[in-house]
């Protein structure tokens, strides 16, 4: 049996819902989505294989391109306006050979750097995600 309830201030209940409801907002899911795709990037970039120094064609090419390539990027193509936003840990194009590294090729076995990244952090990446709703909602909470 269901009692009875009385809003004496349904102007600061109807504040507090409006509140609430920018925890859900686009920006605080792409910061949240953003701070657990830091952490996996921190990790990976630590993983990733820095070769040596090497000439040709009469340049001299110096080592951790790929390292220095790893970047985070939206994935506009996947993600979902106002309800997923999907960043994706990658390389730029410069180090286009991550993928060779990574998966290995015929001539040389894998050495992968990224999938191990993601799985040692993949925790800790969805309590920073976790982490900044929380946050969020506190501070709506708050006003």
């Amino acid at each position: 049996m269901a009692g009875k309830f009385e809003i004496v201030n349904p102007t600061a209940l109807t504040d507090y819902l409006d509140r609430l409801e920018t925890v859900s907002s686009e920006e605080v899911l792409r910061q949240a989505a953003v701070a657990g795709a830091r952490v996996i990037h921190e990790e990976v970039k630590l993983r990733a294989p820095v070769g040596n120094a090497y000439e040709r064609n009469g340049a001299t090419h110096v080592p951790g391109t790929l390292k220095r390539s790893i970047l985070i990027a939206y994935d506009d193509e996947e993600s979902v306006k106002g309800h997923l936003a999907i960043y994706l840990v990658t390389w730029s194009k410069d180090a286009f050979y991550g993928r060779f590294v990574e998966f290995g090729t015929s001539h040389a076995p894998a050495a992968p750097f990224l999938r191990p990244g993601y799985e040692a952090k993949k925790r800790q990446a969805a309590a920073a995600v976790i982490e900044v709703i929380q946050k969020k909602a506190e501070e709506a909470a708050r006003g």
